[in-house]
């Protein structure tokens, strides 16, 4: 299965650490989860730009060599915005932007501007906390899986279909990709969204058929009403009584809806209350204390595995690959917080429950 990068991207930005972005640059989290959307696909565009030659491969290659980004900065998102070192994260940037874009930056913020709402200014913030991170998750992919300039532009051109689908409006012809094969959608129109789901057709669910009766009443009214002109009473034929069968139509609608960035969002939620929960252990009582709030995040974690198992396979895959590295901080961080004395006996049942339900949402129990 290839790798779906904007999947990752948005399961790895979003929830709390887009909160925390937005925090950085004076935006709510519903606006910074609407900046990253937009945001993501034009990083991607501009680094697929970058690779189409070879120079442009090995000037991003010689980037990603640097320590900047060898995916730390990426694996500890959170920390280091908790930390506020959000400044740091944005000095990274700045070379790599440049490099992406120039003298274009202004016109990519307007375009951001207008189709999230956001003030230029902001947007301007934002793209230079997401293009860092962007350009470490790459370095991190780059030395794991031991590519050279080569190997990371065909992993970048990979993408090419899923970015184009979530481009903003006027995005691919401002960063000249519409010659790599980019469509583009004028500026002001929206562009697609990459959630969008395709209609099913009357002959391939209970939903259409549903459909056909309510689709024969509407045309019988419309042309009633065009025959009278528009005005006067209208006089209905009666029609047979149709029988439509009953649908429940729950399960196909949450199916539809749900995403594997839904899924990662609130796995990330949870985390970070586990996070924040043990970072408050120093001994004995607040060790009591933190057990009802460990209780109540078990419960949470426990109800993510039925909205999991709602995703098709491939985009279960691109969820649970995620849950390791989420688990990582909270494992390091626990290993401190039962060695305090007299503490480990008492979250032990607590903490196992945890480690047990992770196990499951990873597939290994």
């Amino acid at each position: 299965m290839s790798m779906n990068m904007m999947e990752i991207l948005k399961g790895q930005l979003g929830g709390m650490v887009a909160g925390q972005l937005g925090k950085a640059v004076g935006l709510d989290q519903s606006q910074a989860e609407s900046g990253i959307g937009a945001l993501l696909p034009t990083i991607l565009g501009g680094l697929i730009k970058q690779v189409s030659t070879p120079e442009g491969a090995g000037k991003l290659d010689q980037a990603l060599e640097s320590d900047d980004y060898d995916g730390g900065m990426f694996d500890n998102i959170t920390d280091m915005l908790s930390g506020g070192n959000a400044g740091g994260i944005s000095n990274a940037g700045g070379g790599v932007i440049e490099m992406l874009f120039g003298n274009k930056v202004g016109m990519i913020a307007e375009i951001i501007a207008k189709v999230t709402g956001m003030k230029s200014g902001s947007a301007t913030s934002l793209l230079g906390l997401i293009a860092p991170l962007v350009l470490s998750f790459l370095g991190k992919q780059k030395r794991s899986l031991g590519l050279d300039s080569g190997g990371m532009a065909n992993l970048l051109m990979s993408q090419k279909d899923e970015v184009a689908k979530a481009m903003p409006a006027g995005m691919s012809s401002t960063l000249g990709l519409t010659s790599l094969g980019f469509a583009d959608t004028p500026a002001g129109r929206p562009a697609a969204t990459p959630s969008a789901q395709p209609v099913v057709s009357s002959g391939e669910s209970g939903l259409g058929k549903l459909l056909i009766p309510l689709a024969i009443l509407a045309a019988i009214i419309f042309g009633a009403y065009k025959f009278l002109g528009g005005g006067g009473e209208v006089v209905l034929p009666e029609l047979p009584e149709v029988s439509v069968p009953n649908v429940d139509l729950g399960d196909v609608e949450g199916s539809l809806s749900l995403s594997p960035a839904d899924v990662t969002g609130k796995l990330k939620d949870v985390f970070g209350g586990y996070t924040e929960t043990l970072s408050g252990i120093t001994d004995v009582d607040s060790a009591k204390s933190a057990i009802p709030e460990m209780e109540g995040l078990n419960e949470r974690l426990g109800s993510i595995s039925g909205m999991l198992d709602k995703l098709p396979a491939g985009m279960k895959d691109t969820v649970t690959g995620q849950i390791g590295p989420m688990v990582e901080p909270i494992t390091a961080m626990l290993d401190k917080v039962m060695a305090i004395p007299g503490v480990g006996p008492i979250l032990k049942p607590v903490v196992d429950a945890m480690l047990s339900k992770v196990s499951m949402l990873k597939g290994e129990a």
